[in-house]
């Protein structure tokens, strides 16, 4: 279970996001965020704006599983939210194969909407 922390890390290094403790800014509200763990983010310009993706990992205690999820958001306009999603995976099974598997099908490209 030590190993947990270098798995997700790695996978999210890869893909250009970052772990920032001290950002208290970045607040994710739902059923899992009692047991919210980390946040890591990453900000992409886009012809639409400033894009900006947090995804977070938490645990499912009751039922053993590991939930990922992201909340994409556009910040400069009202109601800018572009995706809110999650998965899961179970913990008896977790593996770096599987997270990611998991991060591949969950973060997708970001799409510009402007013709």
């Amino acid at each position: 279970m030590f190993a947990t922390g270098t798995i997700i890390k790695s996978a999210m290094d890869k893909r250009g996001y970052k772990h920032r403790r001290t950002e208290d800014q970045f607040s994710v509200s739902g059923e899992y965020a009692r047991n919210l763990q980390y946040v890591y983010s990453k900000e992409t310009q886009t012809r639409d704006g400033l894009v900006v993706d947090l995804v977070y990992f938490a645990a499912d205690l009751r039922d053993e599983k590991l939930v990922i999820g992201l909340y994409r958001e556009n910040p400069q306009i009202e109601n800018g939210m572009l995706v809110n999603a999650s998965r899961s995976l179970s913990l008896k099974k977790f593996s770096k194969e599987d997270v990611e598997q998991e991060l591949n099908v969950l973060i997708t490209p970001i799409k510009d909407h402007l013709k």
